[in-house]
């Protein structure tokens, strides 16, 4: 159904921006407000942004696709921020053409087919789990390694995925388990072997990388702490000694970002962010070039804007181009390796 004109064409945020996860998703919201204003500014267009707040439940991700299909102004949606939203809302989004694109959702199987106007910007967990053991036993040479997950559905296929890389390059591994909850990892500090060089840890909770951290260091053990993803805080895992992987590059520390970030603050008036804002960021500026492309007849229908996503091919400011694979996975993505000395973040990978 075209709509009658390219006037007001509307763009959601569908993150939680309320609730456990917030902090996430206003950053999310910051930015793909930077980006429009930014758009807008330099084509002349008048895009708006919609907010769909999710507060991490895949009902109410749900609730709020359906508000998103019927207002038919809105042409994309940056997300769902979580891969259990896009669960929730990717086969409601294919029936009524409607695009999303994730800065955040990185469960693999979410480009398998099941959900065709789904695409993402950041690589998914299948890329994580090589970088670590490649980094692992290439650049820090280890031997012998300890992986713990924390006994929950990010962390235990992460770990699984880390432990059978190692072993398969030929290192000893010692896999250990603790709680989400678990604050107290002197147990565990006790358990790592003197010789062993690096501990890696799946984790959501940056606290807990960096309590261990301080636990293996009390305790006279020369292990580093390796965090994945979910450990990725520069405010909260301040090691003296360790490292972190994460999906998209953090601009703070990206000497060739200098310029984007000071004007972001400047458009924030100096709000803090990390990792999550600027993917979003960049999964805005594909939907709306993908709209203006669709508008060069003054006619816009949801199904143009997702062919012309198909097609995408934009310089990016995590670096590289944005272009994706026929299943909507962004082409030649990678994590990034954080060393971390005395608190002070340096990408080493």
């Amino acid at each position: 159904s075209d709509l009658a004109s390219c006037t007001k064409l509307k763009l959601a945020v569908m993150s939680p921006l309320t609730g456990p996860a917030a902090f996430l998703g206003q950053e999310q919201l910051s930015w793909v407000q930077f980006a429009v204003a930014k758009y807008n500014k330099q084509y002349g267009t008048s895009f708006s942004v919609v907010q769909a707040d999710t507060q991490l439940s895949a009902a109410l991700a749900r609730t709020v696709a359906r508000r998103l299909v019927s207002d038919k102004r809105v042409i994309g949606v940056v997300g769902g921020a979580t891969s259990q939203s896009v669960i929730s809302s990717g086969k409601l989004f294919a029936t009524a053409n409607l695009v999303s694109v994730s800065g955040s959702a990185t469960r693999v199987s979410l480009t398998d087919g099941s959900y065709p106007t789904f695409f993402r910007v950041v690589p998914h967990d299948g890329v994580q789990a090589p970088s670590i053991v490649n980094f692992v036993t290439g650049k820090l040479k280890a031997k012998k390694v300890t992986v713990i997950d924390s006994q929950d559905d990010y962390s235990v296929p992460l770990a699984d995925a880390i432990e059978k890389g190692l072993k398969a390059k030929g290192v000893e591994v010692d896999r250990q388990s603790v709680s989400a909850s678990e604050t107290d990892f002197s147990t565990i500090a006790t358990n790592v072997d003197n010789d062993t060089r690096v501990v890696v840890f799946a984790t959501q909770t940056p606290s807990a990388a960096q309590t261990l951290s301080q636990q293996l260091l009390e305790q006279g053990k020369k292990a580093v702490v390796f965090g994945t993803d979910g450990a990725y805080s520069p405010t909260i895992y301040k090691p003296k000694h360790g490292y972190v992987s994460v999906f998209a590059k953090d601009l703070r520390f990206d000497p060739a970002a200098k310029a984007i970030v000071a004007e972001y603050r400047r458009f924030s008036k100096g709000k803090a962010f990390g990792s999550f804002g600027p993917p979003s960021y960049m999964a805005a500026w594909v939907i709306m070039e993908a709209a203006r492309k669709a508008c060069a007849d003054d006619k816009i229908s949801r199904a143009e804007v997702v062919a012309n996503v198909r097609k995408t091919n934009v310089p990016s400011i995590l670096g590289g181009r944005i272009r994706f694979t026929p299943k909507g996975d962004v082409i030649g993505a990678k994590f990034f390796i954080y060393e971390v000395t005395n608190g002070q973040y340096k990408n080493v990978g």
